[in-house]
């Protein structure tokens, strides 16, 4: 209804009012408009009216609004009715029968609700290009609580044999188990500083020498008194005077020997040592279990158990055993213990020499050994009572001195001996003699594998710690293809198993091969998957499905298509075209280039592709940064086979575009941070495609590009990333209390699976795809990721508490704090696991960091100069930072780094305001600063870096990407 004669006063609202409801009028916007305005303002319990004059938002409850900044016109209720308005005065009748009016100067417009639509906002949303899940997936179905051990001992040679020896009399001791408890009591006399509490110092020891030294001279002092007393005459005391010079002797040499045993203690090494690893560190393998009872069993849980490598421990020479030869020979009981020790070895060679085999290995000792004993034995061995595997191998057994001459005629006999056996069939005598008296593994498993003994020299090569391919190759043998796999993915051994096999078993090695294809599948490294399965033809279709896989961009990609599958090239028309005419994709033209640079041998397949690209590719190696050398250059234009172009085309005319790092900047470079975001950004990683994964929290993950457009959306609640070696695999976590939910997620097929809830307290945040290492109670587990977790390697630092672990592709690194607040670093050899070393950090500092190349950093502060300085583990000088901060700025400072001296560093300052901070990427070599951002926010930022590039991000959106390669900064905010 329209009425021009009731006059209203307050024609609009202004200001702050109660408002409930907003009118969107026809004539100020059109349909799209409306609607969008109406997503905008709309409201859990709000309704929408369609008029054919406009729209109608109203509240389901009141809202105060500021109506200077509506959109639409603001409405307030006045007697039950929707008001543009406030009525003057009471309304009449006929305006009290409607329930909206709009008010425009003089004109009034009425409408009821049953003349409008009512419009569901939910029919404007097109949920097509949302990735909807299922809610019971978000169900916690697989909890790792409790870890239990579940571990496959190695066997003793006695069971790996079978018993095939039969046992002597039961009188006669057994030589290694006589031996056995003499042996442990020593090693842990060695290592009582890791079980005692307090732990045994050098202060601690000294103490008490020194006390003991007092008390000796004290007693000397009132003997000598005493003894020349003026009441008594010498003649009295002559054996007095006889006691005294001996008692004298032994003093002055008591005192001797202990200020040498003080010196000796001042001057322990406690820098470097090599592989000494306490007993109470030992390497074992076990799965986890879920705990009985919390929650149903899942049909994928596979428990899968690791046989233990065996852990060499390194041989520890006794002191107190060294004086006791010292004074054997002396003494001239030597000649005793020889004489004994004589009579039994030639027992033994009298036996070897009638040939009275089976009796005499039970009196044959042990030659060859690969590590020097503890020490002198004194006793004289007894006869084995049962073959088993001893430490006696490894160098952790007293020893038999022997002529060499006569060492020399043992081993002829051991071998001779040997040969008898195989003739007459006994091959695990032959093994024993080979393995436990020879020392010589690899004839053992050798004899064993030529006899087709598979079973037997699998189980003695794992007790034996053997090569990782050779173990692998007899697991294949002996049909254990559970332990093949497992023990292959873990030390990354197929390659080398596979060269083995194929020599003599290619049935079995292909077998193995396409185990080493799918497990390259499933680290998402689809070519070297392709690569690994293309000689079996049966299996091709799988590299075809993989190629589909991988970026149809990607270089790489492109190039083993046309080696591979050349009668597939149809099928990249439109993407070879889009490389080749595009700008922006320069950089993949210049990987092209590489990439048949290093595929030449397959020109004839590959020249077509370079004949289509290389006016391109010229154009880009003199326009953007690239390594191309002028040879480089050379080599592609012959490879052509173009001679117009050879000939048209000089080199000396091509000015080249180096690249240059950021490395090599002279002047510093300064950057600001973004501007403030919508979204929190916990976690950042660059992935290969100039793209970026954020992790948002309750969010879910997201790909941006460089820009900050979102490309993909991932419904996973995460609040940091573990990103695989080639960035195309990433664990997504989120902590709950001291437990962390795990996604995995493949980036190259858009895949996630959830691989449960775990407890761990540190973790590295790269894995290789399929092992992740974390720390859980002070020690070390690496997990085999699939679609379960399951630990295949762990170390026990306790007592230590570890503080940090860092690893790269050779090398893994641990940093512990013991008991008396030192450090210690362990370092691993990768994939081989096998420490290589262990380093005491005895200076007291005030920070200590372990780079991504595991090296050792040590940070100090001088509070008089207000200068920080560094230092590297095997440096000995100290070298500054160009900058002066405060003593809180340095409890507060944050240092990152991924490499050492030829690495950027990249220190993260707080400001003294608590404005904001500076971040400092700092080049050690040369002791410069390369590049300073400020970051105007004083909500904390983080960091993440991934080889040369380092992300910087914050809760307020804000992110900033450094490449120090290519020396690019990318910045944008969410």
């Amino acid at each position: 209804m329209n009425n021009n004669t009731y006059f209203i006063g307050y024609p609009t609202l202004k200001g702050v009012q109660k408002v409930f409801g907003i009118w969107f009028p026809k004539q100020w916007f059109d349909r799209e408009q409306r609607r969008g305005l109406l997503i905008k303002s709309w409201f859990i319990g709000c309704s929408i009216y369609r008029f054919e004059q406009g729209d109608l938002l109203k509240f389901a409850t009141p809202k105060t609004l500021n109506c200077n900044n509506l959109d639409g016109w603001p409405l307030v209720l006045e007697n039950g009715i929707l008001t543009s308005t406030q009525f003057v005065k009471k309304p009449d009748a006929e305006i009290m029968n409607y329930d909206l009016v709009i008010v425009m100067g003089n004109d009034i417009n009425c409408y009821r609700y049953e003349d409008a639509d009512n419009i569901d906002p939910a029919d404007w949303i097109d949920l097509t290009e949302y990735q909807l899940s299922e809610t019971d997936s978000y169900n916690i179905n697989i909890v790792y609580d409790e870890l239990s051990e579940d571990i496959e001992e190695s066997k003793s040679i006695e069971q790996i044999l079978a018993g095939k020896i039969p046992r002597p009399n039961r009188r006669m001791l057994a030589f290694v188990n006589s031996q056995h408890n003499g042996i442990q009591q020593e090693k842990d006399k060695q290592y009582n500083k890791y079980h005692q509490e307090p732990s045994i110092t050098k202060r601690n020891l000294i103490l008490p020498i020194f006390i003991l030294l007092i008390l000796l001279m004290a007693i000397l002092i009132y003997f000598n008194f005493k003894l020349f007393s003026l009441e008594t005459r010498l003649s009295q005391n002559l054996s007095k005077i006889c006691s005294f010079i001996l008692l004298t002797s032994f003093y002055v040499v008591t005192i001797l020997l202990g200020i040498k045993i003080i010196k000796f203690l001042y001057n322990l090494p406690s820098k470097v040592k090599q592989a000494n690893f306490p007993p109470n560190i030992v390497a074992k393998n076990f799965s986890y279990n879920i705990k009985a009872g919390d929650l149903q069993a899942t049909p994928n849980l596979n428990y899968s158990t690791l046989p233990s490598r065996a852990n060499r421990k390194k041989s520890v020479l006794s002191q107190w055993r060294h004086y006791a030869t010292l004074f054997a020979l002396v003494s001239k009981l030597s000649h005793l213990v020889a004489f004994r020790q004589g009579k039994y070895i030639d027992t033994m060679i009298k036996k070897l020499e009638k040939g009275d085999l089976m009796d005499a290995l039970r009196y044959a000792i042990p030659i060859n050994g690969d590590q020097p004993p503890i020490g002198q034995s004194f006793g004289v061995p007894k006869p084995r009572e049962k073959l088993s595997l001893n430490e006696s191998v490894y160098g952790n057994s007293l020893a038999i001195n022997l002529d060499q001459q006569l060492k020399n005629y043992l081993q002829q006999l051991y071998r001779q001996s040997a040969t008898k056996l195989i003739q007459q069939k006994k091959i695990e005598a032959a093994v024993y003699v080979l393995v436990e008296l020879l020392n010589n593994l690899k004839e053992g498993i050798e004899c064993l594998e030529q006899h087709k003994m598979y079973k037997q020299a699998m189980e003695l090569a794992i007790a034996r710690n053997a090569n990782t391919a050779w173990i692998v190759k007899l697991c294949c043998l002996a049909n254990d293809w559970h332990t093949a796999i497992m023990i292959a993915r873990r030390d990354h051994a197929f390659a080398s198993a596979i060269i083995m096999l194929e020599k003599e078993q290619r049935e079995i090695a292909n077998k193995l091969r396409v185990e080493w294809a799918k497990t390259l599948a499933e680290k998402a490294e689809w070519l070297a998957a392709i690569e690994a399965i293309w000689p079996l033809t049966e299996y091709r279709y799988l590299a075809e499905q993989w190629l589909c896989n991988v970026d149809k961009f990607n270089a790489k990609a492109i190039v083993k298509r046309f080696i591979l599958m050349p009668d597939s090239i149809n099928k990249l028309e439109e993407c070879l075209m889009e490389i080749k005419t595009n700008v922006s994709y320069y950089q993949t033209r210049l990987e092209i280039a590489y990439e048949i640079l290093e595929q030449q041998i397959y020109i004839d397949k590959l020249r077509g592709l370079l004949q289509i690209m290389i006016n391109h590719i010229l154009v880009d190696a003199i326009t953007y940064p690239n390594k191309f050398t002028k040879s480089d250059i050379a080599a592609l234009i012959k490879l052509t086979q173009d001679k117009a172009l050879q000939v048209d085309l000089p080199l000396s005319s091509l000015n080249r575009v180096k690249q240059k790092s950021l490395l090599e900047t002279s002047n510093v470079i300064r950057y600001h941070c973004p501007d403030k975001g919508q979204k929190a950004i916990f976690a950042m990683i660059p992935l290969t495609n100039n793209n970026f994964l954020l992790a948002l929290g309750e969010l879910g993950i997201i790909q941006v590009n460089k820009q900050g457009k979102q490309l993909a959306h991932f419904m996973i609640v995460a609040d940091s990333f573990v990103v695989s070696a080639n960035r195309l695999q990433v664990l997504a976590l989120i902590k709950r209390d001291n437990y962390y939910r795990i996604h995995k997620l493949d980036l190259s097929t858009g895949s996630i699976v959830d691989l449960g809830v775990i407890k761990f307290d540190l973790c590295c945040w790269e894995f290789d795809g399929i092992n992740w290492t974390i720390i859980k109670d002070n020690c070390l587990e690496i997990i085999d990721i699939s679609d379960k977790l399951s630990v295949v390697w762990r170390v026990d630092f306790s007592p230590n508490s570890v503080k940090q672990i860092a690893m790269n592709i050779n090398y893994k690194t641990i940093l512990t704090l013991s008991n008396e607040n030192k450090y210690e670093a362990f370092c691993y050899s990768l994939p081989e696991h096998c420490l290589i070393k262990r380093i005491d950090i005895n200076e007291e500092n005030n920070k200590i960091f372990i780079s991504h190349d595991s090296d050792i950093m040590k940070m100090e502060y001088n509070r008089f100069n207000q200068q920080l300085r560094f230092r590297f583990s095997d440096i000995r000088y100290c070298s500054e930072f160009p900058l002066k901060i405060v003593q809180k700025q340095f409890d507060n400072l944050l240092i990152y780094s991924t490499g050492r001296l030829m690495e950027l560093m990249a220190l993260i300052i707080q400001r003294i305001d608590e404005s904001g901070y500076d971040i400092h990427l700092f080049y050690p070599f040369n002791k410069k600063i390369c590049m300073t951002i400020e970051w105007n926010a004083s909500t904390k930022v983080s960091c993440s870096y991934i080889g040369d590039e380092y992300c910087f991000f914050d809760d307020q959106g804000r992110a900033l990407h450094v490449n120090v390669t290519e020396n690019k900064v990318t910045s944008f905010s969410v």
